[in-house]
């Protein structure tokens, strides 16, 4: 991929949780695969669930109902997903290397927030566990916006929290829909292809930047502001 920006270009630095900063598709397959068969009594193949992920849960479970659900069945949906989820946390992982890529970019003085499709419960519950909360300075959620991913507003609504502007920011995802919030909202975006999104569908975005690792992300962020300090001393 052509080099184009750089964190230290950058006043903000948004981040995308599942697929991005946690290994946590495996999970995430499992779980809403038991609510497809719980409450519609077929369970889709992985890779079908797979490219529902970075949709809000409403409506990923709108995906397979004849009328878009109620807020009740919402509610109660995803009160059962969550217990899933939480049936399969044992398999979920930290991607460490882009934690410490998101920990460099707080050290060196960029705003960074999380803009996530989770709602507000499901946050509530990653929050307290993420080893890299203490390096964010907002967090944005599905249940914070009228429209979530892939249209601008999270995005949008992160960068007023942060008090920058939109062209003075990056949006790091592993799927189309965060590609495609951050170019609706005016942000630069970086790709990852290690998430839910496979690699041609993420290129055909045409992403600033596409990693195939975490470690990738992360060595990419220590050049970008080990350059950023040879230029300060010069």
């Amino acid at each position: 991929m052509p080099h184009g920006p750089r964190p230290f270009r950058f006043d903000a630095v948004l981040f995308d949780v599942d697929g991005t900063l946690v290994d946590s598709i495996e999970m995430i397959v499992r779980g809403l695969g038991d609510t497809f068969e719980e409450y519609f009594h077929f369970r889709p193949d992985d890779e079908q669930i797979r490219s529902l992920i970075g949709m809000p849960l409403s409506k990923q479970y709108g995906m397979y109902m004849e009328n878009p659900p109620t807020e009740s069945q919402v509610a109660e949906m995803s009160q059962y997903t969550l217990s899933r989820f939480e049936i399969h946390r044992h398999i979920e992982k930290w991607f460490d290397s882009a934690i410490d890529a998101l920990r460099l970019c707080h050290e060196n003085g960029v705003k960074t927030a999380l803009v996530t499709s989770k709602n507000a419960e499901e946050l509530a519950a990653f929050l307290p566990n993420f080893p890299g909360t203490q390096f964010l300075y907002e967090t944005v959620c599905a249940s914070d916006v009228s429209q979530p991913k892939p249209d601008p507003e999270s995005a949008l609504l992160a960068c007023k929290r942060l008090g920058v502007d939109p062209s003075r920011a990056v949006m790091v995802g592993d799927s189309v829909f965060d590609l495609r919030c951050a170019r609706g909202a005016g942000l630069s975006c970086i790709a990852v292809a290690y998430g839910a999104g496979s690699r041609e569908s993420l290129e055909a975005e045409r992403p600033d930047e596409l990693f195939d690792s975490p470690e990738e992300l992360l060595a990419w962020t220590k050049s970008a502001f080990l350059q950023t300090s040879c230029a300060e001393r010069r």
